[in-house]
């Protein structure tokens, strides 16, 4: 393998492209692989014969194929293992001489919960030395799609999870229907940007260049712009006030916002945030969160947070998947002007209070031992 692509300063960016059956992700991936922009990307799908395009094959074996399309991007089919489907995909073009490919995009099934292959991607030793996780971007149906989140608990997982909502569709439903889907979509994933996708014509730049890593985003797109709301000047754990997310996430009856199915979504998938002003001691993040994942792991989906700690000039950016961090990446000294540490957690069924509370146990023991 070519270390000068995969060097530790050098990893190539991973995006889940995930949705539930009938969502539109095969209409997307046909539009995506015709694009010049796609040129070097592996796209790992699940099925050849949906990708209905002339290509070039340039390597097969009995599991695994990878074909490149007159764009450039580069198709190969999973078969069980994501690692040795993506090493087999790079062994495959080494031996034929071909460039080496430069982001990948994963296509996940239907049925499937996204939350595995991120976790993958982050315990993998291979996968985790080459790759970064740069996005999930979850398609939904604009016009099943109330239903099918009422229906299926899959599709409120793969939408609570997601950096980025594509409605499809939406040339066979009015603006009552899909404004309803976006409040629903809201309430499960409120920092999740929303885009409306006709007949899958979306530039490729709207599914990649999600992560932080690159720098070519702000930490406020990383996090969702909702968690960037204006915070107290008390210093410590920063209150939520009546409009926050926090607040939005209560169960129905707790809070005075009338959103439909707040009751159901939110009694199971939420999505909430925390600000710290003050520069948080290395020793308490450590200890929370290890207490918070083997106590709480299986229920938090998924954790995004920019931290200021103390002693460090340079913020972090943490992302974790259930009880599994991946290694914390340093960001420019911009990327946290004001100092605030600010934490995105989509769990199940875990409450704002059961993760703020614990973070406060930390607090005393910390300022007796310094």
């Amino acid at each position: 393998m070519n270390q000068g692509v995969f060097g530790q300063d050098s990893k190539l960016p991973v995006t889940v492209l995930t949705g539930f059956l009938g969502s539109g992700k095969t209409t997307l991936l046909n539009c995506l692989v015709r694009q010049p922009a796609m040129q070097g990307a592996l796209v790992v799908i699940n099925e050849f014969g949906d990708i209905g395009l002339d290509h070039r094959l340039l390597a097969e074996s009995d599991e695994h194929s990878v074909v490149e399309m007159s764009s450039g991007c580069l198709c190969c089919t999973i078969r069980g293992d994501l690692s040795r489907t993506v090493q087999e995909a790079s062994e495959a073009l080494e031996r034929e001489g071909s460039e080496p490919f430069t982001r990948v995009i994963i296509e996940t099934t239907g049925l499937a919960d996204p939350a595995p292959i991120l976790h993958t991607l982050m315990t993998d030793h291979w996968l985790a030395h080459r790759f970064f996780m740069d996005g999930v971007i979850c398609l939904v149906d604009g016009a099943n799609g109330v239903s099918t989140l009422n229906a299926h608990r899959e599709s409120q997982r793969q939408a609570a999870v997601a950096d980025r909502l594509l409605i499809t569709k939406t040339d066979l439903v009015d603006e009552e229907q899909l404004s309803r889907l976006a409040s629903q979509l809201a309430t499960i994933n409120p920092a999740a940007e929303q885009l409306q996708v006709r007949h899958g014509d979306l530039p490729a730049e709207y599914v990649t260049g999600e992560g932080l890593p690159d720098g070519r985003y702000s930490a406020e797109r990383w996090l969702g712009a909702a968690s960037y709301q204006q915070v107290a000047s008390t210093p410590g754990l920063t209150p939520p006030d009546s409009g926050s997310l926090v607040s939005m996430m209560q169960p129905a009856g707790a809070s005075g916002h009338g959103h439909a199915n707040l009751s159901r979504h939110g009694e199971q998938i939420r999505t909430f945030c925390f600000s710290v002003e003050d520069p948080i001691p290395a020793e308490l993040l450590e200890d929370w969160l290890d207490l918070l994942m083997s106590l709480l792991g299986e229920k938090i989906l998924r954790v995004k947070a920019i931290v200021k700690l103390v002693g460090r000039e340079k913020p972090l950016a943490l992302h974790g998947v259930q009880h599994i961090f991946h290694p914390p990446e340093p960001l420019p000294v911009e990327a946290c002007r004001d100092g605030v540490s600010r934490f995105v957690f989509i769990t199940n069924g875990v409450t704002p209070e059961a993760v703020t509370q614990l973070f406060d146990y930390f607090q005393p023991a910390t300022a007796q031992a310094n």
